[in-house]
């Protein structure tokens, strides 16, 4: 029986987010499995402010608890020391760690390449530094996405493209239309606003129309929150922070459509549980959205308010609304989270 290791470090690093979800949805693909046994490497209590950590049921008997006289911020970027190292067949680091026992097999799942395009200085240096040396050190990599792919043999072109394979990232089950509910009229903002994410831009064309938005993700700064006010009112906004998968559906279910005008994405998760939940999704014609959207007329091609707003003016017209749904229900069948356990249960029986 193979034995793998899984470093659920993403759990202390972020509080939700596409990874903590995608590797969520491995981990419990795991409970009915016998062809594997498997062990869980994590930190420290802090594991369970991520909301989808809290939801997960791990036997406690297939936790291995890292202790460290090091905080997270040094030791995330360390290599593993692996206690009874050779018990394991497998490792895979939910974000780009790597085991100090080489003679365990590595894998190492490429999610994006955000830093390289948008960051600058010594974060970037630090985060490339561990992401490349986790690639270089891997037995086998996986790209989330075929851009994101492309974009690995762009920074790392002498990479061995027969240790590459692409897995798309499935969608949680949690994510599916609700019958009978009531639609509002607001619009759905998920995720990050850094700047790439383009939500300012998003908000300058909402300043030039009546709708109404609601902002899924951190809570607003002092900043952010000025902004908002200035350009639309605090009337025509609300803040939603820390929800649930089952919330989080509530709001792709009620609202008018999803905007996603991120001009870079490694994946996309956002656009598949907006369709599950018969949610129209407005994005950007860039990076791997194409490719996870599908065939769609609110694909807009430049990041510009005229563009969003003409978007917008589109799924008044009860036939593209229509069109629209109907293709986003077919698309997100491409992308189960079955699928995906499945090729990654694949590889590593491969290895």
């Amino acid at each position: 029986m193979k034995t793998i290791l899984f470093d659920n470090i993403i759990y202390s690093l972020q509080q939700s987010g596409g990874i903590s979800s995608m590797w969520t949805m491995l981990l419990n693909s795991f409970y009915q499995e016998n062809r594997f046994d498997y062990t869980c490497f994590e930190y420290n209590k802090k594991v369970f402010q991520n909301i989808y950590r809290k939801d997960l049921s791990i036997d406690k008997s297939k936790i291995l608890i890292h202790k460290s006289i090091l905080p997270l911020s040094i030791e995330r970027y360390l290599d593993i020391n692996v206690p009874n190292s050779d018990i394991f067949s497998i490792f895979h680091s939910s974000y780009y760690r790597v085991p100090q026992n080489k003679l365990i097999k590595s894998i190492v799942t490429v999610h994006d390449f955000t830093y390289e395009r948008f960051m600058s200085g010594i974060k970037k240096q630090i985060h490339c530094h561990q992401k490349y040396k986790a690639i270089n050190n891997a037995d086998f990599i996986v790209c989330v996405s075929n851009n994101t792919y492309n974009d690995l043999l762009y920074y790392l072109p002498e990479i061995n493209k027969n240790k590459v394979k692409v897995i798309y990232n499935g969608v949680s089950s949690d994510f599916h239309h609700i019958e009978n509910i009531e639609k509002d009229d607001y619009l759905l903002y998920v995720g990050s606003r850094c700047n790439y994410k383009n939500f300012n831009l998003l908000i300058e064309a909402l300043s030039e129309t009546s709708h109404r938005i609601k902002i899924c993700g951190t809570p607003l700064s002092n900043k952010e929150e000025q902004f908002l006010n200035k350009k639309i009112g605090h009337n025509r906004y609300e803040i939603y922070s820390n929800i649930n998968n089952a919330q989080l559906n509530q709001l792709y279910n009620s609202s008018k459509c999803l905007i996603y005008p991120s001009s870079y994405e490694g994946f996309g998760l956002p656009i598949l549980e907006a369709q599950s939940a018969n949610c129209p999704v407005i994005a950007l014609n860039t990076s791997s959205i194409p490719e996870v959207i599908g065939k769609s007329p609110l694909l807009i091609k430049n990041a510009d308010k005229k563009s969003l707003i003409k978007a917008l003016n589109m799924l008044e017209q009860d036939s593209i609304l229509e069109e629209v749904i109907k293709a986003g229900q077919a698309n997100v069948k491409r992308f189960s989270h079955e699928t995906m356990a499945n090729q990654y249960k694949d590889l590593y029986l491969n290895l």
